[in-house]
């Protein structure tokens, strides 16, 4: 059966227990869950991402049923997830698929992981630094994503408010607790924190975004989707800007805003470990020439651009 389980969040400056997204990493044993692993509200993403990474209980030969996080290829051997995903765990208990679409349908190599770093200010309590980094045993030959660096040529509020961002996964898409094998893909705006700082009774800090809609909206990330990338078309090309880290009950409150890591306050720490990952870039300001007569075509090439 898909292994899975909904593990509780308790705010301490809260009246409600949240349940997370991290759900799904325990209770690999459980018997009581459906036999299938998307996102509620979304879709079937209409093209395979091959930076798009399936985590895996290396211990579940079924690639479908030890799926039970999400992540990106940043670097050829070097996978970016949630840090409440390898809580628990060390190198040999995780294996990653990349470039998969279709997890009952899949001939790749599954990737065993050789190290995990997980950021050193993670915290399991309030989720807060949730993010930790893959470093694989051999690399892999799909394209990695660039990561949102808080700067672009296009000048995009870096703290992308009001921003329609992407979340692609294979968590729970139907309720209750139905999984895809197929991975899917929603569009959520990305909305100020006082939306997210007022469901759960928290404030988010400069590191966290909140993106969704309000309870009932019936689309979300859900349990199976923790450690799935945001994305945003910046500059031409697909980047990573978040993560997802936690959010409501998805079962219960059928969607609500979630909270998710935002990469852009890691660019150090990712550095630090993966100097081939690569960024964004801020504008570059076109030369300026005083010269008249040298290269006359070139006002008429950028008139025409």
């Amino acid at each position: 059966m898909k292994k899975q389980v909904l593990i509780f969040l308790v705010l301490f400056f809260s009246l409600f227990n949240q349940v997370l997204y991290a759900a799904e990493q325990v209770a690999e044993s459980s018997s009581l869950l459906p036999d299938v692993p998307q996102i509620i509200g979304g879709y079937d993403a209409p093209v395979a991402y091959p930076w798009m990474t399936a985590i895996l209980s290396s211990s579940v030969s079924d690639l479908f049923q030890a799926q039970y996080c999400g992540g990106v290829l940043i670097a050829s051997n070097w996978v970016l997830t949630a840090g409440h995903c390898t809580e628990g765990k060390v190198a040999g208990d995780i294996q990653v698929a990349v470039g998969v679409y279709d997890l009952s349908n899949w001939n790749g190599t599954r990737i065993n992981v050789k190290r995990i770093v997980r950021h050193p200010a993670y915290s399991s309590f309030l989720l807060q630094n949730d993010l930790a980094l893959l470093e694989l045993s051999s690399a892999s030959v799909q394209q990695p994503i660039t990561i949102f660096f808080g700067a672009s040529v296009q000048n995009i509020d870096p703290k992308l408010l009001n921003q329609l961002s992407t979340l692609i996964g294979w968590g729970v898409y139907d309720l209750p607790a139905t999984y895809p094998s197929t991975l899917q893909q929603i569009n959520l705006p990305v909305v100020a924190d006082s939306y997210c700082n007022s469901t759960y009774g928290v404030t988010l800090l400069s590191s966290q975004l909140c993106a969704g809609y309000a309870a009932a909206a019936n689309k979300d990330a859900c349990s199976g989707d923790s450690g799935s990338p945001l994305m945003l078309m910046v500059d031409g090309q697909w980047v990573h800007v978040g993560l997802v880290s936690y959010g409501a009950d998805c079962a219960t409150s059928n969607g609500n805003y979630g909270v998710y890591t935002r990469s852009s306050a890691y660019v150090d720490f990712i550095k630090q470990y993966v100097p081939a990952a690569k960024f964004t870039a801020g504008a570059t300001p076109l030369p300026i020439t005083t010269n008249s007569k040298a290269l006359p075509w070139l006002m008429l090439l950028l008139h025409k651009n």
